[in-house]
């Protein structure tokens, strides 16, 4: 763990690390204070923090189009421009480069251009030799499952693994390798020494 978060201070996040989920959620709770609007893609690693309903009491607006209040394209469009937006990487390399595959691209976009700052939980479940490995990881390890738990017709909800499809409900449309920081906005990353989302 010590040593990604000098390979990721080396490209420009400000990165703190957590040894448990639930210091995590408390430490991202504590980061909040004082926001009004928090964003969140689709990130089981945000809803495994359990920290929505928290967030709610603080009377903080949450737009997450997982929550069924807020589900369709506007809650996706106001989280792009919340004064936070929270996510996860799917895969980061063991030099700091951040991986992330996306169907609509709701998530990579605010994440490269959108709200005031953006937080991103990565548990160590998502750390990959490189970018090869990290694509590879992400294809047969966390979108079968993720497509599997959304109910999609895709071959890999269907049989477990990456069949590269042209299906209508594919979800790997955008694939997106950070370098760098972004220039546009700040991006922290809360780096959690447990297992956290797919």
């Amino acid at each position: 763990m010590e040593n990604l978060k000098k390979a990721l201070e080396k490209r420009g996040y400000e990165v703190k690390t957590a040894a448990t989920k639930a210091q995590a959620a408390q430490m991202l709770l504590k980061e909040l204070q004082g926001e009004q609007s928090i964003g969140i893609g689709g990130s089981v690693t945000i809803q495994q923090l359990e920290i929505v309903d928290e967030l709610k009491k603080e009377g903080k607006s949450v737009f997450w189009h997982w929550l069924p209040a807020e589900q369709g394209v506007d809650a996706r469009k106001e989280a792009m421009s919340a004064d936070v937006y929270l996510a996860s990487a799917n895969a980061v390399t063991e030099n700091g480069e951040l991986l992330f595959i996306d169907g609509t691209g709701n998530r990579t976009a605010a994440i490269v251009y959108g709200p005031k700052r953006v937080i991103l939980v990565i548990g160590r479940n998502k750390l990959v030799k490189d970018e090869v490995s990290g694509y590879q990881r992400i294809r047969s390890e966390a979108c079968p499952p993720n497509a599997k738990r959304l109910g999609l017709q895709t071959p890999c909800a269907l049989t477990g693994k990456c069949a590269d499809c042209a299906s209508a409900q594919r979800m790997c449309n955008v694939f997106l390798t950070l370098q760098r920081r972004p220039g546009g906005h700040p991006v922290k990353i809360l780096l959690v020494d447990e297992d956290l989302g797919y």
